[in-house]
């Protein structure tokens, strides 16, 4: 069987008359004259070998196979007019990328408050949740441009940049059930007796030992996972009040000798300042605190 030749004109032609109905109302659409309409869709039917349109009265109805042929016109022009779009932008620049490593505990409001602004700037955009450690090797490596962590007691060190973000407020959590027996407020040492249900993973020392109080740990590094476990009654945690703990189900906070009171973590922002993104890293730094106020004192 020969193959079809066919243009992307001859496409356009075809499905605007098709949507319109008529040569007269798909010339106006596409600003094109009537007769080069019908001359486009003669050399596509003698191409097929079959008409695709019948004339009733001024208008042109599609045919059995017109019809068929339509639904996969439309897709090919949606496809072209993507493609079209895409081509037009590329010498325009260079495609601005940006890749943002984020500690468990980075608020989700605030995070989803940037990546909005970011995506508005048409700015591809890659995120990953890890650790501290991992997070700085990928922003060393170039495989992350900015960082959102816990402040910890160790230096960046001299290749690495850091401003403070804002603070979390923390507290103890656990399902109803499973201190039923213990008088409260609960001591660390009935803390320590009762298993644990954390974020970090050992392989973060300083997080994991600042973090910990039992001797019993399991670690949950994905959200859902580590709800469902504190909703069974697997273990308590020492979490941030941003999740939202005491409206999981059967959990509530849970009284400690501690108190709740002034118990927070600061949260930083990290970058590599050799970054050949350093315009794109400033403009973002630029929004952060305002988001973070905005985000962080809303309600509901």
């Amino acid at each position: 069987m020969p193959s079809l030749s066919y243009s992307f004109s001859q496409l356009e032609a075809f499905t605007a008359v098709a949507e319109h109905g008529s040569l007269m109302k798909a010339a106006m659409k596409l600003e094109k004259d009537r007769t080069t309409l019908r001359d486009l869709i003669d050399l596509l039917e003698d191409g097929l070998g079959y008409p695709l349109f019948v004339r009733q009265g001024r208008a042109l109805q599609l045919t059995a196979e017109g019809e068929q042929l339509h639904r996969q016109a439309h897709l090919l022009m949606r496809q072209a007019r993507a493609f079209e779009q895409f081509a037009r932008q590329v010498p325009s620049a260079d495609i601005q990328e940006l890749s943002i490593a984020y500690d468990p505990f980075t608020p989700r409001r605030f995070l989803q408050a940037l990546i909005a602004q970011i995506v508005k700037r048409g700015i591809r955009l890659s995120l990953r949740c890890t650790s501290r450690a991992e997070g700085e090797k990928a922003l060393t490596s170039g495989q992350a441009d900015l960082g959102f962590f816990q402040a910890n007691n160790h230096s960046v060190g001299n290749d690495m940049e850091w401003r403070a973000l804002g603070a979390i407020d923390m507290d103890f959590y656990a399902a109803e059930p499973l201190f039923a027996d213990v008088a409260r407020p609960c001591s660390l040492l009935d803390l320590s007796l009762t298993p644990q249900v954390v974020m970090h993973s050992a392989s973060d020392l300083p997080m994991a030992r600042r973090l910990q109080i039992s001797g019993n740990v399991m670690v949950a590094n994905e959200l859902e996972m580590l709800r469902g476990l504190i909703e069974a009654g697997c273990g308590w945690g020492f979490l941030p009040t941003h999740f939202e703990a005491a409206r999981w189900r059967n959990v509530a906070a849970i009284p400690t000798v501690v108190g709740n009171e002034g118990i927070s973590q600061t949260m930083v922002t990290i970058w590599w300042p050799g970054s050949e993104k350093r315009m794109l890293i400033d403009d973002t730094l630029a929004q952060l605190s305002a988001l973070w106020r905005a985000e962080m004192t809303r309600t509901g």
